[in-house]
């Protein structure tokens, strides 16, 4: 019982310092510390624990991939090269509901949390064009900018997964593939459909020819699908998959390279870095408790549908921390040791992943909530009432997939 005992301060304490806005990799080493002091542990105990979760080789491997994808967002900003890569999406497509709907989703490739305010300046003028309302226009923002969590193989949140669970993120994208699917078809049927102006749909005639519109599109994006190529088709880890996007930036950028590796440096999301050693530590702690995995098969055996126990916990926590990153961290730990049987690990990630995703998705806690309707300048009730259709399709396609297809 203390184990338990101390795994459920644990949680507590997330929740209280997370609402409180503690630093997510503050909140998370202190909780770590606070359950390992409380399951018994002594302090050299809890440092050795801290040390060998920070050093292990998934640690680094998950924190030099974070380093990258901070240099790499950083330096798309810099250059301008987000701005390019839209412009050549929109001169391709020539469609204004597209790039509605396709632009938000490119900002989202971009690891920043509450970066749905870097895409909000382009669907405010997109939509303006098509004669939609702010509150739509903020829920547009959110919706189509987290698309990108369902097949951007280099997502912290997938990466995260990736690395506790052993799951090929691949693995994972197909898996949720059918949500991301339902996830675009409704927000595209639901926000933009019958809200557009038939006659602002299209945009103006492109000034280029179709080869050369493609090619800039294919030239202006290679930084982020490049890493994927190299990753599928030749084995390259993702540390080393996504260098090559650093270059390719450096040689899109213009003339103005000076301080490019001042700028690496600059980019480096130290606050995420941060965080991601934090959960890693949670989830060392967690695999030193025995106890806890033993109580939660004491639950299954005593007829509790793991599923339910696994979409009740990441429904919950996901709502109150806002953070899907830091809830895989906190239950993959708890439900990977359960896989076998009906349940492997692909399943168990899979449905904790689609599950937190959508809990936190419509968090009060979530920043790019909080930053679009500032944004927008939109009454929160309103801003929520446009989901009232939206996010239970979602939540109602992960329960058919999970509990009646997989």
């Amino acid at each position: 019982m203390r184990e338990i005992a101390a795994l459920a301060a644990g949680f507590l304490l997330i929740i209280v310092m997370i609402f409180r806005k503690v630093n997510i990799g503050t909140t998370m080493l202190t909780a770590s510390i606070v359950m390992g002091l409380m399951a018994g542990f002594g302090p050299l105990k809890v440092l050795n624990v801290l040390f060998a979760s920070i050093t292990e080789e998934a640690t680094i491997r998950l924190l030099t991939v974070v380093i990258i994808i901070s240099i790499l967002s950083y330096l798309l900003e810099r250059f301008g090269l987000l701005n390019k890569m839209a412009d050549s999406l929109e001169e391709l497509f020539n469609n204004n509901w597209f790039s509605l709907m396709f632009l938000p989703l490119l900002v989202g490739v971009l690891s920043v949390p509450g970066g749905a305010v870097m895409s909000a300046p382009v669907v405010d003028s997109v939509g303006d064009k098509m004669g939609i309302g702010n509150v739509r226009k903020a829920a547009i923002n959110v919706a189509f900018r987290h698309f990108a969590f369902f097949l951007f193989p280099f997502s912290t949140t997938i990466i995260l997964a990736t690395q506790v669970s052993g799951v090929s993120p691949y693995t994972i994208i197909k898996y949720n593939a059918p949500i991301g699917i339902v996830f675009i078809i409704a927000g595209y049927m639901i926000f933009i459909r019958n809200s557009v102006k038939a006659a602002a749909a299209e945009a103006v005639r492109p000034s280029k020819g179709l080869p050369k519109r493609i090619g800039e599109a294919l030239m202006y994006t290679s930084p982020l699908w490049v890493g994927i190529v190299f990753n599928l088709a030749f084995g390259l880890p993702f540390s080393l998959a996504l260098a090559p996007g650093i270059a390719i930036a450096y040689f899109l950028g213009g003339k103005d390279k000076g301080g490019f590796v001042k700028g690496m440096w600059q980019g480096i999301n130290w606050s995420m870095i941060y965080a991601v050693a934090g959960i890693m530590c949670l989830q060392g702690f967690i695999r030193q408790m025995p106890y806890i995995a033993k109580w939660i098969n004491d639950l299954l055996e005593s007829g509790m549908d793991i599923r339910m126990l696994m979409v009740l916990s990441s429904a919950f926590l996901g709502l109150l921390t806002g953070n899907c990153t830091a809830v895989l961290g906190m239950l993959l730990p708890l439900f990977l040791p359960l896989a076998g049987g009906a349940y492997s690990e692909v399943y168990i990630t899979s449905l904790l992943f689609s599950v937190s995703f959508v809990f936190y998705f419509i968090s009060p806690m979530h920043l790019c909530q909080v930053f679009t309707t500032e944004y927008f300048k939109v009454n929160v009730k309103e801003y929520y009432w446009e989901y009232r259709l939206y996010w239970p399709i979602l939540f109602l396609a992960i329960i058919v997939l999970y509990f009646f297809v997989y």
